[in-house]
This record gives structure tokens, C-alpha cells and sequence, in this order.
């Protein structure tokens, strides 16, 4: 009778960053981050008030500051920094419109990394697990790409999951891009709104709101609200087309 033998500690250390191996990255990103951040700020004797005004004045008063802003953003999916926070920054940043046209691009060409990660590591039989809501999607998604990944887009569902589940089952690249883009017009311009709202030097305390930009942004963001949950609702009610049996 043969003897199971249990897994080494590091056996299991090992199996268990390989499982969580996206969140291991992120953290140690962070890290990282934090450690050169501290060295700086205690080499030029910098308050963090400091600090936050050199990264704005860097990012908008340099020609390279819209394509630094651009390569953080493409490293979100990566180091799980929340989209929204990088969008309000953007209209806080570069203002209401360049800050628009800027965060546009950024997100919809981010939307490329997880989208290439699903391709990759799929093959034309995959099936997503079903398991959340975007599986009622999967059937749409083979018959009409465009249509759905552009509804998820518009109904908020988790950003970089849409873009794995749109790449592991190959939809075309210009169908999901287009579509991507056209469904973050709304959020992207509220959110940016958000920032732009924000005016005076944020670093010394001395800022102030835009009721203007605040109330159009908030009214964007109401309208694309509503619109996500009609679209949900309907999306819902509509009946799913049984899957065919295997032979």
C-alpha cells in the first residue's frame, strides 16, 4: 500500500503564489512604490503636500506628462489601482477637456492588456465559468459582439473581467476596441468632471469646486446611471438561447 506524502511548506508557499500570482505582483509593485517614494521624500526633505504638487506640476506642465499619465494607466489592470481614482486625477490634472480626451484614451487602450491575456491563454473550444453575470452575456457575446461588449460597458460590469471573458472567447479586436471606447464616453466624463471640479492648489489646501463643471459632471453621471440600469433590466428579462448538446 503505497503512502500519500503531504506537500512541503515551501511546496505549498509556492503553489500558493502561483495561484495568487496577480495579487503577489501588485503588492510587491506597491511596495516597491512606497520604498522609492519615502527614499525621495527623505533625500529632497519633502512633505507628502510636497510631493502631491511636484507629480501635478510633472504631469501638467511638461509635454510628456499626458504619455507618463497614459503608461500609468496602462499598468492598472496590473497593479489594481482603482480606474476611477486615475480618471478624477486626470480631470484634475489636465481639466475637463484635454483631461477627456486624455482619459479616453487611456482607459480604452488599458482595456487591451486583459483583453490580450484572455486570448492568450484561450483557446477557441473555452467556455467562461458560469458563475456571475457575465455569463448571460456569453451567447450575445458570440452572436453580436459589439452590441454586448458595448451593454457591459454602458451597465458598469467589472471593467477588466468584460475585456478577459471578450478576448478567451476571440471576438474581433476592432469590434471590442470601438465598442470599449464608445461605452466609456459617459463614466469617463463624468468622472473626469469630478477632477476638473476641483480647482486651486490641492497640495497647499487651497481648493476649491467648480459648482459649473461639478453639476454637469453629476448630471452626466446620473443619465449614464439610468441608462445602466434600463439596460440591465432589459438585459435581464431577455431570454438566453440554450446552449446545444453535445452528440
Amino acid at each position: 500500500m503505497e503512502m500519500s506524502t503531504k506537500p512541503s511548506w515551501t511546496q505549498r508557499v509556492w503553489r500558493w503564489l502561483t495561484a495568487h500570482r496577480t495579487a503577489v505582483i501588485a503588492v510587491l509593485f506597491w511596495l516597491a512604490l512606497l520604498l522609492i517614494v519615502r527614499q525621495y521624500m527623505t533625500a529632497y526633505d519633502l512633505t507628502f503636500a510636497q510631493l502631491t504638487g511636484e507629480l501635478q506640476t510633472i504631469l501638467s506642465s511638461n509635454w510628456f506628462g499626458p504619455a507618463l499619465y497614459i503608461g500609468v494607466y496602462l499598468l492598472r489592470p496590473v497593479i489594481l489601482f482603482p480606474a476611477s481614482l486615475l480618471t478624477i486625477l486626470g480631470g484634475s490634472v489636465f481639466g475637463l477637456w484635454p483631461g477627456f480626451l486624455i482619459v479616453l484614451i487611456a482607459g480604452t487602450v488599458s482595456a487591451v492588456i486583459p483583453y490580450g491575456i484572455g486570448r492568450w491563454f484561450s483557446s477557441e473550444a473555452t467556455e467562461p465559468a458560469n458563475t456571475s453575470a457575465l455569463q448571460r452575456f456569453v451567447h450575445l457575446l458570440r452572436r453580436n459582439p459589439f452590441q454586448a461588449v458595448l451593454t457591459m460597458r454602458l451597465i458598469y460590469l467589472p471593467y477588466d473581467a468584460v475585456s478577459l471573458v471578450a478576448g478567451s472567447l476571440r471576438i474581433p479586436f476592432g469590434s471590442f476596441i470601438l465598442a470599449t471606447g464608445l461605452g466609456n464616453l459617459a463614466g469617463t466624463l463624468s468622472f473626469v468632471g469630478i477632477g476638473a471640479a476641483l480647482e486651486g492648489d490641492l497640495a497647499a489646501g487651497q481648493a476649491s469646486l467648480n459648482p459649473g463643471i461639478l453639476l454637469f459632471s453629476g448630471l452626466i453621471l446620473v443619465l449614464s446611471l439610468g441608462l445602466s440600469r434600463l439596460l440591465n433590466r432589459r438585459q435581464a428579462a431577455a431570454p438566453t438561447l440554450p446552449q446545444k448538446e453535445n452528440a
